[in-house]
C-alpha cells in the first residue's frame, strides 16, 4: 500500500474547497480596526498544533469506514501549525490536499473581510469556540457561495512527525485503536492491542499496521484495507469490516487485471473489549 508522505514545514495549514461544516461555530475574535502586525501575531497561539478536518474524521468514526468517508476527503484534510516561525508579516506554509498532494499557501498577518480572521491565500482563516470546543475555521467563497470548514486539534506539534502522521493517528484513533480478544486455532483466547500511533501487539507476531486512506476512485481502491508490517517479508493486507463490537479481517488480493481488490477467506475475528 502507498503511504502518504507530506514534507514537514515549520507551519502547515490545510485547505479544503468542498466540505461543509458539520456544525455551526460562533466566531470569538473581533477586530473593528486593523491592528499592528505585532498585535495580530498574538492571535496566532490558538492555531498552534496538529489539526484535522472535523467532518471527515467524524464520518469515519460514525461509519467505521475510510472508503465510506471518501466524499469528504477533497481539499485539505489536516494541518500542522508551529507559530514560532513567523517571518515579517506572513507565513509560508506547506499544505496538503486530498490526503496526499503537497503545496504551499501564505498566511498574511492582515485581517480578512470577516472579524477575527487572517488572510490565507485568497481565503481567510479564523477560529471559534462552541461549548468550550475550539475549532479552526477556513472561510472560502466558491461560485459566490461561502463555505466554512472546521478543523479540530488532535495533537501538539512534533518536529519528528508530519501531517501524514497526524492524519494516520486520528484515523487510527477514530476507527480501530483499542483492546480486542481473538480466538486462535487451538481455541485459546488472546489479547490484541492496536494503538493510535500504528503499533499492534498480540496478532500473529505483527508489529505495525496502516489503515489505507488514499481511496479516491481508481484501480484497487474498492475496499477498506489494513496493511500489517508493510515493507517487510511478512507484510500482509486484509479487508477490515466492523460489525458492532466485532472486527473481522479478510484476505484481500488484486484480481488478475489488477483493477479491483477481491475478497478472500475470513482470517481473524476480534472482539473489542
Amino acid at each position: 500500500m502507498k503511504k502518504l508522505f507530506f514534507l514537514l514545514a515549520p507551519i502547515i495549514v490545510l485547505l479544503s474547497c468542498t466540505s461543509n461544516p458539520t456544525k455551526k461555530h460562533t466566531d470569538t475574535l473581533t477586530a473593528a480596526k486593523p491592528k499592528p502586525a505585532k498585535q495580530r501575531t498574538n492571535l496566532l497561539p490558538v492555531y498552534q498544533g496538529v489539526w484535522v478536518k472535523s467532518d471527515y474524521i467524524e464520518k469515519i468514526r460514525r461509519t467505521k469506514s475510510v472508503l465510506a468517508s471518501v466524499d469528504l476527503v477533497a481539499g485539505i484534510t489536516g494541518m500542522q501549525i508551529d507559530t514560532a516561525t513567523i517571518t515579517g508579516d506572513s507565513l509560508m506554509v506547506t499544505v496538503g490536499w486530498d490526503n496526499q498532494n503537497p503545496g504551499s499557501v501564505a498566511i498574511r498577518l492582515k485581517h480578512g473581510k470577516r472579524p477575527g480572521t487572517l488572510q490565507f491565500g485568497d481565503d481567510e482563516l479564523g477560529y471559534s469556540v462552541a461549548n468550550g470546543d475550539t475549532a479552526l475555521l477556513l472561510y472560502q467563497v466558491y461560485n459566490k457561495q461561502l463555505f466554512t470548514t472546521p478543523y479540530h486539534k488532535i495533537a501538539n506539534v512534533d518536529a519528528n512527525k508530519n501531517v501524514s502522521d497526524g492524519i494516520n493517528y486520528v484515523i487510527n484513533k477514530a476507527l480501530i485503536a483499542g483492546s480486542y480478544a481473538v480466538k486462535g486455532v487451538t481455541g485459546k483466547t488472546s489479547k490484541v492491542i492496536f494503538t493510535p500511533d500504528g503499533t499492534v501487539t498480540g496478532l500473529a507476531g505483527f508489529r505495525k499496521y496502516f489503515i489505507e486512506n488514499d481511496l479516491k476512485p481508481g484501480p484497487l481502491k474498492n475496499m477498506d484495507l489494513i496493511t500489517f508490517d508493510e515493507f517487510s517479508s511478512k507484510s500482509a493486507v486484509y479487508h477490515y469490516v466492523f460489525e458492532d463490537n466485532t472486527l473481522k479481517l479478510y484476505e484481500a488480493k488484486p484480481n488478475t487485471k489488477a483493477t479491483l481488490i477481491v475478497l478472500g477467506k475470513l482470517k481473524y475475528t476480534l472482539t473489542r473489549q
